[in-house]
């Protein structure tokens, strides 16, 4: 059956409706739907229990799959995408999730009980409460889902009574053949200073080493990759931890698996029966939302078979005419240009340029989305993405502001000319101040541009050629208006 204009227009509606930027907390209003729950076979090791650090930049997940885990029914879910997890013996609780609340463990729990500069113990002291606290609102015989962690503080701090407290849940959980799984999300909001980062985090991960010691009781924390990589951190066994972390990456199947999906299981009727016409005219059927789940459905996961589809929707080169090939192929481009300095593309971020490449200009008669579309789709994500960063990284607007104009790749030394004459890191500092937060390095350290350069490379916004120099990804590079040759321009 052709498609007809109308049925492109409706998928093309549908990919412009799906919402653009919808941010997760653990708990809360903002928790992950059921209907949003998408289930890649790589995130299987990062929900498993036994993994304790799974390391994702923003936009990767790392609150939705938190507050998945948090929620039964969304658990019930996953558990038919990782069968073998062993998630329905598991109960979960969460020892912080950045947010307040009933049910949340803040920063402000933090600074009521670890004041500035206190011993290490009494930061670890605070991490301990927060296993105690969540085992109590789990099992505890008076069913005290009220508790925080300020009620355990003293048990946590004499290490007899906090062992024998914890043998008896590890004794409970073991004749109950169940787990508890406490969950840390939202680490980055634990302190606005450098030191104290540190110190907080250095005494969690020393904690998490040390409950190894308990087969029933696990502990995972969602972290940001810098965080554990600060070369600051003097905890022995840092390097065990850092090896076992786990990488909460997308791959290209998973993304178009999840645009696929989106308009799948929409609820839009129309596009609906629309999508299942392009479907079966290449061979495809529409799933229910269990294929999906289970990745039994082949657009979730075969490549071949995706690009098939997106060849429908977009065509299959992003130029015209017989040399169309040399512009690239309408799959590939879009994760290409969306790539971090690690290879690496957060779903928000596709999603995004969909979202945005649908909304553009006029619709085509025989296509869904147009490459020119998706070239509009890559700098509204660069926008996005750059956005986004300011929220984790409050610094990361003003550093950029003076490259703009600058064509890449260029030297360190013509970077590190810019910075110095624009005063930035005078101005820097002078903000993370007046604002308080964390900037890039330590107030009292004596770090300067190079550092700066550094800074970047770590969260994947700067790269490093083999001659060199320094290169950005057009995810960040369009968004902050840096020139480079035979690339997509920015938006003027």
């Amino acid at each position: 059956m052709k498609l007809s204009v109308e049925n492109y227009r409706e998928i093309r509606r549908a990919i412009a409706s799906i919402p653009a930027d919808v941010s997760n907390d653990a708990v809360g209003a903002n928790v992950a739907k059921l209907e949003d729950i998408f289930a890649p076979e790589a995130h299987s090791v990062a929900l498993d229990p036994s993994t304790p650090i799974v390391l994702g930049a923003r936009g990767s997940g790392k609150s939705f799959w938190s507050s998945v885990l948090g929620q039964a029914d969304a658990r019930t879910d996953v558990a038919k995408a990782y069968p073998r997890l062993g998630l329905s013996k598991v109960d979960v609780q969460f020892g912080y999730t950045g947010v307040g609340g009933p049910d949340g463990v803040s920063a402000d729990h933090i600074d009521a009980l670890v004041s500035t500069d206190t011993p290490i113990e009494e930061a670890k002291a605070f991490w301990w409460s927060t296993i105690l606290n969540a085992a109590a609102r789990q099992y505890s015989p008076e069913n005290n889902k009220r508790s925080k962690p300020k009620d355990f503080f003293s048990i946590a701090r004499d290490w007899e009574k906090r062992e024998e407290v914890l043998d008896e849940y590890e004794q409970q959980l073991r004749a109950q053949d169940k787990t508890l799984l406490i969950v840390y999300d939202a680490l980055d909001t634990v302190a606005r200073t450098w030191p104290r980062r540190r110190h907080l985090t250095e005494a969690l991960l020393e904690v998490v080493w040390a409950m190894r010691a308990y087969r029933h009781i696990r502990l995972k924390l969602f972290l940001r990759p810098d965080q554990i990589e600060d070369d600051a951190l003097r905890f022995v066994e840092l390097p065990k931890l850092r090896t076992g972390a786990i990488r909460l990456k997308w791959e290209t199947e998973d993304l178009y698996g999840l645009l696929y999906a989106r308009l799948a299981l929409t609820q839009d009727e129309a596009c609906r029966n629309a999508f299942s016409v392009l479907l079966k005219n290449n061979n495809i059927n529409l799933p229910d939302r269990e294929a999906i789940l289970t990745r039994r459905w082949p657009l979730v996961s075969h490549q071949d078979e995706q690009k098939v589809v997106m060849d429908a929707l977009a065509g299959p080169f992003m130029g015209e005419g017989s040399y169309a090939f040399k512009k690239g192929s309408t799959y590939n481009w879009p994760i290409k240009h969306l790539a971090d300095a690690f290879s690496e593309v957060t779903p928000r971020s596709f999603l995004g340029m969909m979202i945005a490449a649908a909304q553009h200009g006029s619709a085509p008669e025989n296509r869904v989305i147009s490459p020119e579309g998706i070239r509009h789709g890559l700098r509204a994500a660069s926008k996005t993405r750059v956005d986004q960063l300011q929220q984790e990284f409050p610094w990361i607007k003003g550093v950029l502001a003076p490259l703009s104009g600058l064509l890449l790749p260029q030297s360190e030394d013509n970077v590190i000319d810019v910075w110095k004459k624009a005063e930035t890191i005078k101005q820097l500092m002078i903000d993370a101040d007046n604002q308080k937060y964390l900037p890039p390095f330590p107030s009292n350290s004596n770090s300067g541009e190079r550092d700066l350069c550094i800074a970047l490379q770590r969260i994947g916004v700067m790269s490093r050629r083999n001659d060199d120099r320094i290169d950005m990804p057009d995810l960040f590079r369009v968004a902050a208006k840096l020139l480079k040759k035979g690339s997509i321009t920015p938006a003027s």
